[in-house]
């Protein structure tokens, strides 16, 4: 089982980028953002329930998409805005997407930001 610690900071990185894509946060308050939604009981609560439902994900996966994830943060940090971020994040996304056996993972708010980012688009 992965440790839901881990799948928390997936869940609050993914809902961090989105907000920064849909410019409701800036690059300053990218690190609040994110302990802000570490924080939240509905996120952790959320990555508890992932951690025991979402057996089928490997450690190194989950690892793996949160390398992918903070990879994104990075780029978004070093280049500014622009339609990459949308790219960036679906990427991790479709690659949770193929790790389920080709459906996106029913997880927290990731129906909802794939359709936003028109990720479908992206694969």
């Amino acid at each position: 089982m992965v440790p839901p610690d881990l799948w928390l900071d997936v869940l609050s990185w993914v809902k961090t980028l989105f907000d920064l894509t849909k410019s409701t946060v800036d690059l300053v308050d990218l690190e609040r953002t994110h302990q802000k939604y570490r924080r939240d009981p509905e996120t952790i609560r959320e990555a508890q329930r992932v951690s025991v439902q979402f057996q089928t994900f490997s450690e190194a996966e989950v690892e793996s998409l949160l390398d992918r994830i903070q990879g994104c943060r990075d780029r978004f940090i070093s280049q500014g805005g622009g339609s990459d971020r949308a790219r960036c994040i679906c990427s991790v996304l479709n690659e949770a997407r193929e790790g389920n056996g080709g459906e996106l993972p029913l997880i927290d708010d990731w129906r909802k930001i794939y359709d936003q980012l028109a990720c479908s688009n992206h694969a």
